[in-house]
């Protein structure tokens, strides 16, 4: 492995949660920054999502088997965003008070958007201490174990990775957009963008 590779490993690597018991660390940078646009353009949502597929071509979205009295929502009447988090990632909880600011400004504008939370936690315990440490948590779902997890990402088209994970499912109820790592404030119009397609 060269050096360059090597310094891009050790970024990747440093940049996002991984399993529970990692350090944690920073969300990873927005792909919008990386976008290849001309002063005045805006980045497009291929460039922000890591699969993007138009209704037609996307994958339907199936929710993974979730923890004993953790029914599966519905099926969305409008788009849904699902993000997928943990108690432990540093990311996922510093980004969560911003989704549900976004989302809170979405349905406000008149764009109907779901928010759902699905937890890779290992027990409802480790998500009832947060809880109490962070009252105005929004609801979550917890999948029932690592082996779901891992098999139902891979069911998505995804590999077993770091979170958080976001997935825009349309109102068909098709996975139209992943995006693995955080959210950022700048990130806004993009995501805006993603409801509009």
């Amino acid at each position: 492995m060269d050096r360059l590779s090597t310094l891009s490993f050790a970024l990747v690597a440093l940049t996002a949660c991984g399993t529970k018991g990692d350090t944690p660390s920073a969300p990873l940078p927005s792909r919008t920054d990386g976008a290849k646009v001309a002063v005045g353009q805006t980045a497009t949502t291929d460039a922000f999502c890591d699969l993007h597929a138009s209704d037609g071509k996307a994958t339907a979205f199936r929710w993974p088997e979730l923890a004993t009295g953790n029914p599966s929502p519905s099926a969305p009447a409008t788009w849904r965003w699902v993000n997928v988090w943990a108690t432990w990632c540093e990311p996922c909880v510093e980004e969560m008070p911003r989704l549900v600011a976004w989302h809170d400004k979405l349905v406000a504008a008149g764009k109907p958007v779901e928010l759902a939370f699905v937890s890779v936690d290992d027990s409802d315990a480790d998500i009832d201490a947060f809880r109490k440490a962070h009252p105005g948590m929004p609801p979550s779902v917890r999948i029932v174990s690592a082996d779901k997890r891992t098999s139902w990402l891979a069911s998505l088209g995804l590999g077993d990775g770091a979170i958080p994970i976001q997935l825009f499912v349309s109102p068909t109820n098709r996975l139209r957009c992943v995006r693995a790592g955080g959210i950022r404030e700048k990130d806004y119009a993009i995501v805006e963008k993603l409801f509009t397609e």
